[in-house]
């Protein structure tokens, strides 16, 4: 089908149709098992996204900088429409690079990083460098990579974020959620049943505004109680691995070293969400500090920057709720304090490498999580990255997993969004799967995992995964997990 093509106010020739590829190689069917994940098998969640999604985010980005053109017409004079015009000519190429599955190219502008990205792109195997046969992360964080890249060689939209309003609209729709969310928090004491209420509330974010909203409240249930909250959070969930109490304990014991690391995943609500679950933390010495690490560029369209962070918090300092601006007020002063702490940009979080490269690619980086009690992974895109986008045997070992990526304790908290998982109980996906076909991209099932950075790679027989059983009468019983360590709180 050829591209329709309309001409904008500007008189810009912009296509509003993506090109089909004339690719005959692709192959029908899922990605197979024990193979990374990849756009070439078109029953894959990475081939709808590469042929549809993204196509038309970038579509979206194309849109965004015609319609802002006056007001950066305003604020740059005229000559902001050359760069307007370069960047919107740019991704409409891209997006054409894109449906015809061509090759990657190399980055030969002002990019920090093109070292690194240009390297990785050198040693990538021939076939594996276009957009369907490549890795799915590759080719993803690729096009990410690429659209940012046009801004940043730009004359005057180098800073230029074209998702931030997205994230800014997130937060401000969320108020009355953030209202809730705000007073059932404040003086909670230190248990693992308020930790573990505030980490599924935390899992589930990205759901809670809308459940909330939709939640009927009886007397004898108020907004502000955090256990009324955390079910609301619960309503049509799964939580197939629950490891809170070995995050729990791991943060209770003694030691010199209470330094977390929070790799973040998206901006506004969800951020809101990961500071009360951090402040929490921090006012009840389970972490001495927290180190937020957030990206270097705008990112997957909702990811977390570091202006981001720095307008999340000056929103709430001047809401006109008390609550909130009360909250923002106390969030600005643990950041002055330096209780939690914006870690220095590393540009390895907005790489196309797994995890388990590290120690390889950013020494300091990995260096860094050796300094920490406890790492903690937010979100899908992060899940990935540890699992290095491969379809592992879902009831593979977490540790196993990560090959060898340990530089300290490992929790990662993720509601599962493609056909990466592991660390399940034998034979729970295939029943999953004939309850639900969609349950691997649908984002209401999740886990909680954890892993000791000593761990062995062994099975540990007997030990029961901490899963709520109420779930499981539709699905499959619980059997034996492979969790390891006490299962029982401290303290």
């Amino acid at each position: 089908m050829s591209p329709q093509i309309r001409v904008n106010k500007m008189g810009w020739r912009i296509s509003t149709h993506s090109e089909r590829s004339t690719n005959t190689d692709l192959m029908e069917g899922p990605t197979p098992r024990h193979s990374l994940l990849s756009g070439r098998y078109k029953q894959s969640f990475a081939y709808l996204t590469l042929r549809s999604r993204m196509p038309g985010i970038m579509q979206q980005v194309i849109m965004r900088v015609v319609n802002d053109l006056p007001m950066l017409e305003e604020k740059f004079g005229e000559e902001v429409r050359k760069d307007v015009k370069q960047i919107v000519d740019a991704i409409e190429r891209l997006k054409m690079e894109l449906n015809r599955d061509r090759q990657f190219l190399q980055f030969h502008g002002n990019e920090p990083d093109k070292a690194e990205w240009n390297a990785f792109l050198s040693e990538l195997p021939r076939p594996k460098r276009t957009f369907f046969r490549a890795c799915w992360l590759h080719a993803e964080c690729y096009l990410y990579r690429r659209i940012f890249s046009f801004f940043e060689n730009s004359r005057f939209l180098h800073n230029f974020d074209c998702f931030d309003h997205l994230k800014q609209e997130d937060l401000i729709i969320s108020e009355e959620t953030m209202k809730i969310l705000a007073k059932a928090t404040r003086d909670l004491p230190k248990t693992f049943d308020n930790f573990h209420k505030l980490l599924r509330i935390n899992l589930w974010c990205n759901h809670f505004e809308i459940q909330l909203g939709a939640f009927t409240f009886t007397e004898e249930e108020p907004q502000n109680d955090i256990n009324v909250l955390a079910k609301v959070a619960d309503i049509d969930r799964v939580l197939l691995v629950n490891d809170s109490v070995l995050v729990w304990n791991c943060l209770m014991k003694p030691g010199p070293n209470g330094i977390v690391d929070y790799i973040c995943d998206n901006g506004g609500f969800e951020f809101f969400a990961d500071m009360v679950l951090l402040e929490y933390m921090v006012d009840n010495n389970l972490a001495t500090q927290v180190r937020l690490h957030v990206k270097a560029i705008p990112w997957y369209i909702s990811d977390l920057t570091r202006p981001d962070v720095e307008w999340t918090i000056n929103y709430l300092v001047h809401h006109e709720d008390e609550c909130l601006s009360a909250l923002g007020k106390k969030w600005a002063r643990l950041i002055s304090s330096e209780k939690i702490v914006i870690a220095p940009v590393s540009h390895f979080w907005t790489g196309p490498q797994p995890y388990f490269v590290m120690v390889e690619s950013d020494i300091e980086l990995y260096r860094v999580l050796t300094n920490s009690r406890l790492a903690i992974f937010k979100g899908d895109l992060n899940y990935r990255k540890l699992m290095g986008d491969y379809i592992w045997d879902s009831a593979e070992e977490f540790i196993t997993c990560l090959r060898g990526f340990r530089p300290t304790n490992i929790c990662a908290m993720r509601t599962v969004k493609c056909e990466v998982v592991c660390g399940l109980p034998e034979g729970m996906a295939d029943t999953l799967l004939r309850n639900d076909h969609t349950w691997m991209i649908s984002g209401s099932y999740g886990v909680i995992q954890y892993t000791d950075s000593l761990k062995c790679s062994c099975a540990f027989p007997g030990e029961e995964n901490n899963i709520k059983s109420e779930h499981w009468p539709a699905l499959v019983q619980p059997r034996s997990g492979r969790s390891t360590g006490a299962q029982t709180p401290i303290g």
